[in-house]
């Protein structure tokens, strides 16, 4: 396809989001500046699993976003037409042990690049990653652009930060910012540090023998879970647009943790069993009778959303959003990605 921009620069291209967006757009004839924290390396394994780590359209550069010169002279240097902002603090967790961190990194940062693309870019078109987080404990679901914005963790506060700058900017500047609220989109590209990615490496260890059990927290909260690819495609299309905008992406079906798991275990034929409750329960493999769940409740958050689900019908009609990856699929993907890993030995 023929987009209206021919370079763009994704911030945070070592994530599962940057390896993705990077190789959709290289693929499409798009150079593409990456960027990395300075103190992190430029290898990313993630784009050498895609076969784009060394596609002649790629640039890797080292941005630290709460350095402002250093932000100004990127987007002086690169002259991008879209510019994906994905760095970032990006695990909820992490937000309670450093909330300051995380409001630097997410929010601060934010306001660094867009006030650089005001000054240095400003016919670019600004995408940010927001987050479903912004929502905080919502009373109504699903959620949607127009819905109240009231976050209950320092991650989801540093994320409507950097979502409010887009609007102000916006607003204020007229600048082309537009914002992806963005739910729970997993891919065999996950960080380990995400339960979802826990689940499948932990199923594929068992089915190998090199564990025996999984520890979990918190089985009961329901999210919106996706295929990130397909939200990256929206991302790009979302950039391809004269004017900016707010868009929810998300399936609009909601499976709790619990059922993640219970995907997960299934795409090895190993189906589980629930019993008990709270802190005591555990997931048991039918055919053996063995314990493969625990709870460990020092992996439960202070406060953790029971049902965050999302209605995406402005992102369908407006960026052709059509997510197709259903939970199974989506899982199975997940575990045999860990499998093919943990047989190669190979590391992400």
């Amino acid at each position: 396809m023929t987009r209206r921009y021919s370079r763009a620069l994704i911030t945070g291209i070592n994530g599962q989001d940057g390896a993705w967006l990077a190789a959709r757009l290289l693929g499409e004839g798009i150079e593409v500046i990456g960027t990395h924290r300075p103190t992190s390396p430029a290898g990313n394994w993630r784009l050498h699993e895609l076969g784009f780590a060394n596609h002649p359209n790629l640039h890797l550069r080292a941005l630290d976003s709460a350095n402002v010169a250093a932000c100004h002279g990127l987007l002086n240097d690169v002259e991008a037409q879209a510019i994906f902002h994905l760095a970032g603090q990006s695990r909820v967790a992490d937000s309670f042990r450093d909330p300051l961190a995380s409001i630097h990194a997410n929010g601060i940062g934010t306001l660094n690049l867009l006030e650089a693309m005001r000054r240095q870019t400003p016919d670019a078109h600004f995408v940010l990653a927001s987050s479903a987080e912004i929502f905080g404990n919502p009373e109504l679901a699903p959620q949607d652009e127009d819905t109240p914005l009231h976050p209950t963790s320092p991650y989801g506060l540093s994320k409507l930060l950097a979502h409010s700058a887009m609007r102000s900017w916006r607003a204020s500047f007229g600048l082309a910012a537009s914002s992806a609220i963005l739910f729970n989109h997993e891919s065999e590209l996950r960080d380990e540090a995400f339960v979802t990615r826990k689940i499948s490496l932990g199923v594929a260890r068992i089915l190998l023998g090199r564990e025996q059990e999984l520890a979990l927290g918190n089985l009961d909260a329901r999210r919106d879970f996706g295929y990130a690819p397909e939200y990256m495609a929206a991302l790009a299309n979302m950039a391809d647009r004269e004017s900016g905008d707010d868009y929810v992406l998300a399936t609009g079906h909601a499976a709790s943790v619990r059922e993640f798991a219970s995907a997960a275990f299934e795409a090895i034929d190993m189906p589980i069993d629930w019993q008990g409750r709270a802190a005591a329960e555990i997931g048991r493999e039918r055919k053996s009778g063995k314990i493969r769940v625990r709870i460990d409740t020092r992996l439960f958050r202070p406060v953790d959303a029971p049902l965050l689900v999302g209605n995406a019908a402005k992102a369908r009609e407006r960026l052709g959003f059509d997510p197709q990856i259903a939970l199974g699929e989506l899982t199975r993907r997940m575990v045999e990605a860990d499998l093919q890993r943990e047989r190669s030995g190979r590391t992400s």
